[in-house]
């Protein structure tokens, strides 16, 4: 499952124009050139967005992403050597869902997937972006989706990692699974590991994403943002089943969604359904999966708007990969 988000270097180069972060001189460059660059910190901020104020961050330059994480998930749970690989070519916009982390949330239960899509939207609006490529993963796929549907003019592309289409289109993980991730009780970290093949590979590459997801954030090129109330778990948890199981609309809409969107996931996720995934690409006019097995991939291109041919394989300048779990 955690080896579908190693697609995103796809991303690399295809986008729109977007406004930078930093900017320099010729005299800065030549400096740069000659000193080893500072290592990077994040300058945490907050922006109103509605009746809520989401912490979020950016790194990179270049055209902008917005990464939308998964359940009882921070901005500082991404792997952050995918994270350091994507703001080689996009300026990265890393936030905290509602009530998650460093972002506020309402007495009052707003907690939906489609007010975290406006929540998400409004943050790249406050940022001044006209468009932004989109990825989400696992429950960040279904607000993603979400997206797409609510906020098409603002979206360039999207990448869909373990999505989830709801209502009667979804195939659900088996009951254990299901019971793991969904109480509030057992640690992000605990519940991370399901998303790794159960296998010494496997928990070894699990192991690997945690020691550097606990490094970035203890040398402070991560914030320290790990934090999730229990109010906030059962919110989502009720967001991203009892109301998502229950409402096919989002399953319907996605076929009016016109914007270029990778679907990807890892054969062998126990949380995700690849029936459901293939079946979820079908209903989109623009989609196109990939699928991913342990193994050596080198990511293709798949958009068409940069003069590109869908699906077609093109050289690209980012390579990823997958050796047994691990990305090189």
């Amino acid at each position: 499952r955690a080896l579908a988000v190693l697609l995103l270097p796809l991303l690399a180069g295809c986008g729109t124009p977007g406004r930078s972060a930093v900017k320099s001189d010729a005299a800065t460059s030549v400096q740069v050139a000659r000193t080893a660059p500072a290592a990077f910190r994040p300058d945490v901020r907050r922006a109103k967005v509605g009746d809520v104020e989401l912490a979020y961050y950016t790194r990179g330059e270049g055209p902008p992403l917005l990464m939308i994480n998964g359940y009882m998930s921070s901005m500082s749970v991404w792997d952050p050597a995918l994270v350091e690989e994507l703001a080689k070519h996009h300026q990265v916009i890393l936030f905290d869902n509602r009530g998650v982390g460093l972002s506020t949330d309402t007495e009052e239960n707003h907690t939906t997937i489609p007010q975290m899509a406006d929540d998400a939207a409004g943050l790249v609006r406050s940022l001044g972006f006209p468009k932004a490529d989109v990825l989400g993963w696992s429950m960040g796929a279904r607000i993603a989706q979400q997206v797409l549907v609510r906020h098409p003019d603002l979206v360039h592309k999207g990448v869909l990692a373990a999505p989830n289409p709801g209502g009667r289109h979804q195939v659900k993980a088996n009951a254990a699974v299901e019971r793991k991730l969904n109480d509030p009780k057992v640690p992000t970290m605990d519940k991370a590991a399901l998303a790794f093949p159960d296998d010494a590979a496997g928990r070894l590459a699990g192991q690997q994403v945690e020691a550097r997801i606990r490094a970035a954030a203890k040398d402070g090129t991560a914030p320290d943002d790990f934090k999730v109330p229990e109010r906030t778990a059962l919110r989502q948890d009720r967001a991203r089943t009892t109301l998502w199981n229950a409402d096919d609309a989002n399953y319907v809409a996605l076929a009016d969604v016109r914007v270029p969107v990778l679907v990807a996931d890892g054969r062998d996720d126990v949380l995700a359904s690849i029936a459901a995934i293939m079946d979820h690409a079908e209903s989109m006019a623009r989609a196109r999966t990939r699928t991913i097995p342990d193994g050596i991939y080198e990511a293709e291109s798949f958009m068409d708007d940069d003069g590109i041919e869908v699906g077609k394989p093109v050289p690209i300048k980012v390579k990823v990969i997958v050796q047994d779990g691990e990305v090189t």
